[in-house]
């Protein structure tokens, strides 16, 4: 293969091959970035909206214990909101965390006071936030 035209060939074809790749690696690298962006405005979407469900949550309980009715489920929709919150904030729920603060629904959620208080039973370690 000391044909220089086929040495030239040779060359035109593995330049077109080194050329080919870092555009594919340029492509990925894009795509990558824009997942990531996607991603990071995903997690601040959802952090907003929890800190907007635990504010929520927050005045449900003043006006709980203004009314002395509904405390303990306004508490309990108080401590699934903190949890949530928390859990987006550092990756990992509390350890106080009610079983059903993993998420999905605290959107669908967000204006009322959940009537479930069984995870609320025996759980001081988090009091809620008074007036």
């Amino acid at each position: 293969m000391d044909d220089p035209v086929s040495r030239f060939g040779v060359m035109l074809r593995e330049s077109a091959e080194r050329e080919r790749a870092e555009r594919e690696r340029k492509a990925q690298r894009k795509h990558d970035a824009a997942e990531e962006a996607k991603a990071a405005r995903a997690r601040a979407d959802a952090l907003v909206a929890a800190q907007r469900h635990l504010d929520r949550a927050i005045e449900n309980v003043k006006r709980a214990r203004a009314k002395r009715s509904g405390v303990d489920e306004a508490d309990a929709a108080w401590r699934e909101a903190k949890a949530r919150l928390i859990e987006l904030e550092t990756g990992t729920a509390p350890d106080w965390a009610p079983s059903t603060a993993t998420g999905e629904h605290e959107v669908a959620a967000a204006g009322s006071v959940d009537g479930d208080d069984s995870d609320a039973a025996g759980d001081d370690t988090v009091d809620a936030p008074s007036d």
